[in-house]
């Protein structure tokens, strides 16, 4: 087996995609946090798209950088026993466009999170419920296949979480609504070790500070009175 280090940025989803398989697989891998604000010339010369999480992997001689969460997720379920997506090559291209589908709710919580108005927020998240929506009808719950894990788990989990902390301070955003197997999905997501693990200890805390801490967050506003 190769050895593994992630680098990381505490409140990033996108690395916690692949902390949660990384985790959940059991596969053994040394973690270094960056600042994003204020990245080290060695990411710099190390991440082609400057961005997390980046997943350096020595397997011998070899020292090769792998980046973008689904690559590397898709890279350690392969070199790992039971495999996180189905085995029927159509099955596993709808997983695929899933998880990409996961990818533009990250972007939807995000805005909604750090929208300046009102309004705006409220958009964001229509747009968020829109895809959750969507989602639901193909959950066959407690996990999207069923009560084993699959990649769709591991790109869709941070989502949940984030989307979940902030509507905690807005609960007018309404996401969940309606949503009955969204949440329980969300809710045994939360009891399992491998997502525990996956993030840092105060991970909501921090979250929620990074949406307070930008002055023009309309979601951010609202924890002075949280």
């Amino acid at each position: 087996m190769p050895s593994f280090k992630l680098i990381s940025a505490a409140t990033c989803p996108f690395v916690q995609r692949s902390a949660i398989t990384l985790e959940h697989k059991q596969v053994p891998y040394d973690i270094e946090f960056i600042d994003l604000a204020d990245k080290p010339q060695w990411f710099v010369e190390l991440s082609p798209l400057g961005k997390v999480p980046v997943l350096v992997v020595r397997d011998g001689e070899r020292e090769i950088v792998l980046f973008e969460s689904a690559v590397i997720n898709e890279y350690l379920d392969e070199i790992t026993p039971g495999s996180l997506l189905p085995a029927d090559p159509l099955l596993r291209a709808r997983h695929r466009a899933m998880i990409e589908f996961a990818s533009a709710m990250i972007a939807d919580t995000w805005r909604m999170g750090t929208a300046s108005t009102r309004e705006a927020a409220h958009e964001h998240a229509l747009a968020l419920r829109h895809k959750l929506t969507r989602l639901e009808s193909e959950l066959v719950g407690p996990f999207f296949t069923g009560e084993e894990l699959s990649l769709v788990d591991t790109a869709t989990i941070p989502v949940l979480l984030r989307a979940v902390w902030t509507v905690e301070l807005a609960p007018e955003l309404a996401v969940f609504d309606g949503l009955d197997k969204i949440r329980a999905w969300h809710a045994a997501a939360t009891e399992l070790d491998a997502v525990e693990r996956s993030a840092v200890p105060n991970l909501r805390e921090l979250y929620r500070a990074y949406l307070g801490d930008r002055a023009d967050s309309w979601v951010g506003s609202k924890l002075a009175s949280a």
